[in-house]
């Protein structure tokens, strides 16, 4: 499998593999806006901050935010990043050492351990293509980015031989999930996600998209049937699967 260099241009926006020569300021913002919970508490809601360590952090080789893990959305007429997709997999080096941004503080120290080295264990064991980031800047998000980017990028990464690709995403943020079920993504699992706290109760759905095709074995972690309110249906062999495991 090999990353193809990617790169689709259409009327308004090019899409493309970040460069080393990318302004890595507008990158590291986006990586900040991607969860209004993580980056929050690792930067103790210091934007500023945020931005100054990730853009050291996207020239790390070996590091989960490395540039070559990066495809970017740019704005045609301005220049501008407006999206980013963070996509890594079996075959990236994660081999960076995290133990100077450890030393930080509390904050620095559990979110390495808590969620950046817990994603990378999962890629690893489960050798699928994992989305640590997608995000399109604000000013941006009635134009359909997220979902041409998303799109051709998922297309693309199937292409290259990549058939398992997946990210969480938050339950509650309904506007998000309708667009990832548009392009082929399904619900397999839920879950508790990171914010921070020893308790945490963020709940988060696991998102996935295979190129040949869901079976019932992909669906793993639902707790009941009942359908919070306002929330998407589930799949209908999610029930199936939950009728046959409580009959």
């Amino acid at each position: 499998m090999t990353k193809k260099s990617y790169e689709i241009e259409l009327e308004d926006v090019k899409f493309r593999r970040a460069k080393e020569t990318d302004n890595m300021e507008e990158i590291a913002s986006l990586i900040y806006q991607t969860d209004p919970y993580i980056y929050p508490f690792w930067f103790n809601n210091n934007e500023r901050e945020a931005i100054e360590v990730l853009s050291r952090e996207l020239m790390q080789e070996g590091c989960i935010f490395y540039y070559e893990n990066i495809y970017v959305a740019f704005d045609k007429d301005t220049k501008k990043i407006i999206g980013i997709v963070n996509a890594i997999d079996e075959t990236t080096d994660l081999n960076y050492d995290y133990s100077h941004l450890e030393k930080v503080n509390d904050n620095y120290k559990r979110t390495i351990k808590k969620y950046i080295k817990e994603i990378i264990k999962e890629v690893e064991e489960n050798k699928y293509m994992y989305l640590v980031n997608v995000a399109v800047d604000v000013n941006y998000r009635s134009r359909k980015i997220g979902s041409r980017l998303l799109k051709s990028f998922t297309n693309q990464m199937h292409d290259a031989g990549f058939k398992e690709i997946g990210f969480d995403c938050l339950m509650h943020n309904l506007r998000a999930k309708n667009l990832y079920h548009s392009l082929g993504f399904k619900e397999v699992a839920e879950g508790i996600g990171f914010d921070g706290t020893d308790y945490p109760t963020v709940e988060t759905v696991f998102f996935k998209r295979k190129k040949e095709g869901f079976t019932k074995e992909d669906f793993q972690m639902l707790p009941s049937t009942d359908v919070r309110k306002n929330d998407l249906e589930r799949e209908k062999y999610i029930f199936d699967a939950l009728v046959k495991r409580n009959s």
